[in-house]
């Protein structure tokens, strides 16, 4: 499949319009050349939530974090978030709890501005990506049992198509990674920064 997004020059003031805009009751696509999630794998799919935090500052940055290596998809770089609890009341509660565990950035730290949709993934989950605005003086604090570092990226770099290329796994198979001087995203991951993308060009003015 193809992207279906150009280069853009976006502010934050349009991204957090286009954001809340958004119908969030809707699933998203999945970029990559693949199989289809069966119906059995969506139907039993488990709930789970991440965060895509824009830092506000003059040239907005989106934090990425990078997993431990002894969980599940040890060392790849991915936005916070993971599966619903039991206790959880909502989705939105879920990501907030996420964030908490993960990088402890308090509430008062950022705002969730909404949400994009749902991913369903080959593995059985069924994801949400929230997006949340966070102050230019925000701290953290690492959990040092899942997360091994932080990282900023440029969002127009995030938005710019030319960072996105689609790698061969087989006859039937092709899968889109994020590439930029050494920093690399694939994965749900860049499948749901893919459909921010999209959302994005197709809604700015």
């Amino acid at each position: 499949m193809t992207l279906q997004f150009k280069k853009k020059d976006v502010d934050l003031d349009n991204v957090i319009r286009i954001v809340r805009a958004t119908d969030a009751a809707v699933d998203l696509r999945n970029p990559h050349t693949e199989p289809g999630v069966p119906e059995q794998v969506r139907a039993s799919a488990q709930v789970a939530a991440v965060a895509m935090l824009i830092v506000d500052k003059p040239n907005p940055t989106v934090i990425f974090t990078r997993r431990h290596p002894g969980i599940r998809f040890g060392g790849q770089y991915c936005f916070p978030g993971g599966k619903a609890d039991s206790g959880d009341n909502s989705i939105e509660e879920t990501v907030r709890r996420e964030i908490r565990e993960e990088i402890e950035v308090t509430a008062s730290g950022y705002q969730m501005i909404g949400s994009l949709g749902r991913y369903h993934t080959q593995t059985g989950f069924c994801i949400t990506p929230f997006v949340g605005i966070v102050t230019p003086d925000y701290t953290v604090v690492l959990n040092p049992a899942e997360v091994t570092d932080l990282k900023e990226v440029l969002l127009e770099d995030l938005l710019n198509p030319d960072h996105y290329q689609l790698v061969s796994r087989a006859a039937d198979r092709a899968h889109y990674h994020f590439r930029l001087k050494g920093f690399e995203v694939s994965g749900p991951t860049v499948s749901m920064m893919i459909n921010f993308a999209e959302i994005i060009s197709r809604n700015c003015y």
